[in-house]
């Protein structure tokens, strides 16, 4: 069997913009898929029709967020460290089996939510179905061609399967009865991007390697503080739709959604360059880089991308959006460039993170999320019920504000603390044995 050996990757800024340029020209080569599908589904479905979709997408992406667990950076982490490739292989595997546990009970607690509030259960059968779609795609994690720093393939993989999903959905759906199709292919692309990348790295950077349930509870132990993140995130993310639908009507829902999905665009390409960039962040923290392959240089980069986004949204929104949305969603301009000031303050959350998390910062990250996640859900319910979307939209904006504000304190503090030696072997739960993917202490705090 050949394998393709996985090393640090080049420093300076060319290794730093031909992986960001990668991962950047996939998603915003995937950008065709929300261009098209979001004004055929505002024009096809109406508002109504609309909302409902929305809020079943957002409560699904906490399930996906749930599978998600926080391996799109501790498994990334792990893989960067991994000594050969038989441990990332090992690596690879055991986070898998980890998610596929994910999936069970987070679709048994899904289902039975959905089953016993009832205005979920009315649409019973489509988290039925997104839950199905959602497991065929637990195959193509994101955190594993990052780790495996095939960046090019994910980004290829990425670009394809979102136009082979949005020709899927211009040919299934024509009316608003066809909104089961709508959600299918709203979860499709992760499926099909994991049939076009297992033939290819299958033989070639994988090695078959049988995991443990011991492995597995390691890998869920090793993230369980970035899976605190990932649910705040998922909160905060999805909560002000689902909390639309329940307070308000589904109007609201739709113009909040409609609005969030610009956000929400260049979140996608901006967080996934951003997580794409954790190998290069650990190389560059253990290697005391300088200049242009320095910490700092990468955190001004990555925030100056999402300022770009957000201030362009802000711009734009007045005359693009009745545009782009058609009869019905006015309304939304203003909500739209809220949602681009919170672009901009998630820069700042993205910076912090990924500097915190390279250093193994996982506990501290999550409670700055925790924290901001709970204020807003406390500040979201009477702004929404006040002023629907655009408090919804304002709720999101003064949450992570505070995250951001958390994150730099915690930051400032960590760096003028004089570190304490601490004993870093990382054991499997349930033994006392190393964790067979780490053959020596590594020195988080370098």
């Amino acid at each position: 069997m050949t394998t393709v050996p996985v090393g640090p990757s080049r420093g300076g800024l060319r290794g730093l913009g031909g992986d960001a340029l990668a991962v950047g020209l996939g998603q915003l080569a995937a950008f065709i898929y929300p261009i098209v599908s979001l004004p055929l589904l505002t024009r096809v479905l109406g508002v109504s029709a609309f909302g409902r979709v929305v809020i079943v997408v957002a409560v699904l992406q906490l399930l996906v967020r749930l599978c998600d667990y926080g391996f799109s950076v501790s498994a990334v982490r792990r893989m960067a460290v991994a000594k050969d490739e038989k441990d990332r292989s090992s690596v690879i595997f055991s986070t898998l089996l980890a998610v596929a546990v994910l999936w069970v009970t987070g679709v048994a607690i899904l289902l039975a939510v959905a089953a016993a509030v009832p205005r979920l259960n009315n649409d019973f059968g489509l988290y039925l179905i997104g839950s199905l779609v959602i497991v065929g795609g637990l195959a193509f994690p994101s955190w594993l061609l990052q780790g495996l720093r095939r960046l090019r393939l994910f980004a290829f993989a990425t670009a394809l399967s979102r136009v082979v999903a949005l020709l899927g959905l211009v040919l299934s759906v024509h009316q608003p009865g066809d909104i089961g199709w709508a959600v299918v292919w709203q979860f499709a692309p992760p499926m099909i991007a994991a049939l076009i990348v297992w033939p290819i790295i299958a033989h070639r950077c994988v090695r078959w390697v049988r995991p443990s349930f011991a492995e597995a509870r390691f890998a869920l132990s090793d993230g369980r503080h970035l899976f605190f993140s990932s649910l705040a995130q998922s909160l905060i993310g999805s909560a002000p739709v689902v909390m639309l639908g329940l307070v308000a009507n589904p109007i609201q829902a739709a113009h909040y959604g409609a609005a969030e999905r610009f956000g929400n665009a260049g979140r996608g390409i901006l967080f996934a360059v951003t997580d794409a960039l954790m190998p290069r962040m650990v190389d560059a923290r253990s290697s005391r880089g300088r200049g242009l392959g320095s910490p700092t240089f990468i955190m001004i980069t990555i925030f100056a991308l999402f300022a770009l986004g957000g201030l362009g949204l802000i711009i734009v929104a007045p005359w693009f959006v009745p545009l782009y949305l058609g009869t019905g969603f006015d309304d939304v301009v203003p909500t739209t460039q809220i949602i681009g000031l919170a672009l901009i303050v998630s820069g700042g959350i993205a910076v912090f993170m990924l500097d915190l998390n390279s250093q193994h910062r996982y506990f501290h990250t999550a409670a700055a999320m925790v924290v901001g996640a709970v204020v807003h859900l406390l500040i979201l319910v009477p702004l929404a019920l006040a002023f629907g979307a655009i408090g919804a939209a304002w709720s999101l904006v003064l949450g992570e504000l505070l995250i951001v504000i958390i994150l730099a304190v915690l930051r400032w503090r960590l760096q003028t603390t004089t570190p304490v030696p601490i004993d870093l072997t990382h054991r499997v739960a349930g033994n006392d044995s190393l964790d067979p993917n780490m053959k020596e202490p590594i020195d988080y705090d370098r």
